[in-house]
Formats: structure tokens, C-alpha cells, sequence
């Protein structure tokens, strides 16, 4: 009997987890549980434990080939061991082995293998794999949400280094404007847009349905924002030479109002520009295929 694979990305807010087949099929729909980020250490532990033992449950008899978790930075992958503090997020665990503790507290998985990836490199390589962007050769990846993660795909590799290529992939930190990209191209950014232009803030899900109902100011919110876009990562299309570019995270979804001036840059260059509307399931798929890889040695 084929094993099944227990994949799980791990946010501030929530914790979505899936099942993987042998062929990297995620079983639907995906359960999800409160992060519990904020508790003490004990018991965010124990609610990690829980969690993947729920999880476990539904594997009946089969094996258990692997457990996956996409978490965000900073954070020690190789080790499994959560290095955030000061973001509000898991500051009690700061140093803990994940590993080791949840294996203390779950019978399930006591002889499963465990791997950690960077949530927004897992959906990369998950789309880069499994998503329309895997015919492309060279991806950029974009992720816009609290902050702007990125990554980049080199025939479904993850690298980060190169030409083009920032310290670990990551944008995030680059000099831009007044400060670095991760003040732009985030929530932070729509919502100093949305100060300026509108007289206050608003969320991406209040600025999408004021357009979509005309909103003239609206519009320019996204438009200026869009503008943005274009100016932080024309720079990074023109040194990487990317063949796609991919885009994922909350404001992605705004991408009709917000997009044109990137698509024209994208056009100028021959990049095709993907959207994809689930993160998690690609960052599941993502797990998937690094365990997979790893076990035949190909990344």
C-alpha cells in the first residue's frame, strides 16, 4: 500500500493541513485549525501535536511516508527550530526543535520523516511542479500579503543565488523609496496609499469591492500601487530573466486593478504572469515534491 504524506502550512493566524497521495494529489478539503501563535510554549506545542495527530487520523492504516511544514521567517529550516521574535507570531517556541517535541507528544508519527521549507519557497516549488506556471523554465515568484515574499525557480529548483537572484531569494529587505519593498508591496503599502489618496485607511478586500463598484479613488489606489510593482521588480525581471512570473498571496485576488503595468513590463519581456488563488495547496504540493526529491537525491 502506497504511503500518504502529512502536509502542513503553518501562519500566524491559522494552520491549514492536507494529506498527500503517492502522486502529490492533495486530498480535499483541507482542515484547518487555529494557530494558537500567541500562547505560551507548551501550549503551542501541544496544539502543533494535536494537530498532526488529527491529521494522522485520517490516514486509517496506511503509512505514514513524511510530514511537511511551510512555515514563514525567520526560521531554521534545516533544523526545524522557529527563530521569530518581536513579530507577534511564536515568540515562546523561539529555539525550540520542532521535531523532536511533536514526536514527544504524537504516537503517529513517530518514525515519520519531518521537513521544513520557507512557506512562500514551498509554493513556488509546488506551482513550479504541479501549477500552470510548470512549463516555464526561469519563475519569478511574488508573494503579496503582511510582507512581500519571493522566490525564485530555476527548473523547478529553488535558488537562491545567481544573477539577479537577492541574499536567500528574498526581496523583502531591497532598498525602495523611502525604506525597503516589504513596505510597499504589502498591506502596509495599500493601506499608506489608501491614507493619502482616500483619507483613510482601507484593507484589500474593502478596496477591491470599491472598485468593482467604480470608486474613482479606489482605483487609484491600486493604480499607484501597481506602479510600485513595476518599479521594484522590473530590476530583478531584467537581471533574472525570468520566463514567468508568478503570483500568489491576498492581494494577488486584486490583480485586475492592480496589474497592467506589470503585465505590460511582463509583455515587453515575454514573461507570462500566472495568478494562483490557493497558496496553500501549492505550498502543500511544494512539501510533497522536496521529500520526494530528496529521498532520490535530485535537489
Amino acid at each position: 500500500m502506497e504511503p500518504v504524506y502529512l502536509l502542513f502550512d503553518v501562519g500566524g493566524t491559522e494552520i491549514k493541513c492536507g494529506m498527500a497521495e503517492a502522486d502529490g494529489a492533495i486530498r480535499q478539503p483541507l482542515l484547518r485549525f487555529p494557530a494558537k501563535a500567541k500562547e505560551i510554549q507548551a501550549h503551542i506545542l501541544d496544539h502543533f501535536a494535536w494537530v498532526v495527530q488529527t491529521l494522522a487520523g485520517q490516514a486509517g492504516e496506511r503509512r505514514i511516508g513524511g510530514v511537511g511544514m511551510a512555515f514563514p521567517g525567520p526560521f531554521d529550516y534545516e533544523h526545524g527550530i522557529s527563530r521569530m521574535r518581536g513579530l507577534d507570531k511564536y515568540d515562546s517556541i523561539y529555539g525550540v526543535p520542532l521535531e523532536k517535541e511533536i514526536k514527544k507528544r504524537a504516537a503517529a508519527v513517530q518514525e515519520a520523516r519531518f521537513v521544513f521549507l520557507h512557506d512562500i519557497e514551498a509554493f513556488a516549488l509546488g506551482s513550479s511542479r504541479f501549477g500552470p506556471a510548470k512549463q516555464a523554465g526561469r519563475i519569478l515568484c511574488l508573494c503579496m500579503g503582511t510582507g512581500a515574499g519571493s522566490a525564485f525557480v530555476c527548473h523547478q529548483r529553488i535558488v537562491k543565488q545567481g544573477k539577479g537572484i537577492p541574499l536567500n531569494g528574498w526581496i523583502y529587505q531591497t532598498p525602495f523609496h523611502e525604506s525597503v519593498i516589504d513596505d510597499y508591496l504589502s498591506v502596509r503599502g495599500l493601506a499608506r496609499l489608501s491614507r493619502e489618496i482616500m483619507g483613510r485607511e482601507r484593507d484589500g478586500r474593502t478596496l477591491y469591492e470599491c472598485c468593482q463598484k467604480g470608486d474613482c479613488q479606489a482605483m487609484e489606489v491600486y493604480r499607484r500601487f501597481g506602479a510600485w510593482i513595476r518599479e521594484a521588480m522590473v530590476p530583478f525581471m531584467d537581471a533574472f530573466l525570468p520566463d514567468a512570473m508568478l503570483l500568489g498571496g491576498q492581494i494577488a485576488g486584486s490583480f485586475p486593478f492592480f496589474g497592467g503595468a506589470l503585465r505590460e513590463e511582463c509583455k515587453k519581456r515575454a514573461i507570462s504572469v500566472y495568478l494562483e488563488k490557493d497558496t496553500s495547496i501549492r505550498a502543500m504540493q511544494g512539501l510533497y515534491a522536496w521529500m520526494q526529491s530528496q529521498s532520490i537525491g535530485q535537489l
